[in-house]
């Protein structure tokens, strides 16, 4: 675990604040696992579903809980809160919204994971963003590196918004929050590639290069999945970034598939399945 921020204790301690953990099952399997088991005050945002979904799911507990867990500082699927809400109200404010409006559908979305309630941030509507942010004197979740950062909270001044406040996505939103979520699931198809290669590179700066090659392959003419997630590897595999994209000669052969894959250099890695991506 990465320690919390000198911040975290300076807000969670506040007069009025509730501090709690939000911990995504599915991000901390062995955690997940041994409180669908024995969840102790813990409680699952799932608790209408069978075990094997409350292990994946998410689950809100007091720091004390959570440190109990081996859960003492930031990592994957790990979001700490300031409330101004209970224990109860929060978990009823949190399952409205992972659960898109309704308590006991089956839609989720997976803001206990820091890069979709990052993502979410950014495509929610204003209405939307300040109807989830109202609880919260503060939210740190983690990075892809499993370090703390703070959420962006709209200030309390600030939490008046008209339009459509309600859970969920439109059509818009849930395009946008797909294409946010392209260069993520590309890396974790060539995490088998990648693994292989030796590198000092931090998650958060392959993130951030592979958002630059598939924005650079786009440019000229590839739109597959597979096509982006070669050029991905190539830059990962070559360090090269988006301007030695641009300025590659294999353009000039039109190639595409797994063509494209060997003409890059990739051969002597393993190609992801178009199923995988």
């Amino acid at each position: 675990m990465n320690p919390l921020p000198p911040r975290w204790n300076d807000c969670s301690t506040q007069p009025g604040i509730e501090p709690l953990v939000l911990v995504d099952g599915a991000m901390q399997r062995d955690v997940g696992a041994r409180l669908a088991d024995r969840a102790g005050d813990a409680v699952s945002l799932f608790s209408d579903l069978p075990g094997a979904a409350q292990a994946l799911g998410p689950w809100l507990m007091s720091p004390a809980h959570a440190v109990s867990l081996g859960l003492d500082g930031s990592g994957p699927g790990m979001n700490w809160l300031a409330s101004r809400c209970t224990f109860g109200e929060t978990l009823v404010h949190l399952r409205h919204w992972l659960r898109d409006g309704d308590a006991a559908g089956m839609q989720y979305t997976r803001l206990a994971d820091g890069r979709v309630l990052r993502a979410a941030i950014q495509v929610w509507r204003p209405a939307q963003l300040v109807a989830f942010s109202t609880p919260w004197a503060g939210w740190w979740l983690s990075d892809r590196d499993g370090r703390a950062m703070p959420l962006a909270i709209p200030p309390l001044h600030a939490m008046a918004a008209v339009g459509d406040a309600s859970p969920g996505w439109d059509a818009d939103q849930t395009a946008a929050l797909a294409e946010s979520g392209l260069a993520d699931a590309l890396l974790q198809s060539l995490k088998p590639t990648l693994r292989s290669m030796p590198s000092a590179t931090s998650r958060e700066a392959r993130h951030a290069l592979a958002t630059t090659l598939i924005a650079a392959a786009r440019q000229h003419g590839y739109v597959e999945p597979s096509d982006l997630a070669s050029w991905v590897a190539w830059g990962m595999r070559c360090s090269e970034d988006a301007d030695a994209l641009r300025a590659h000669p294999v353009h000039a052969q039109a190639l595409r598939g797994a063509d494209l894959w060997m003409a890059l250099g990739n051969a002597e890695v393993v190609r992801p399945s178009s199923d995988s991506i």
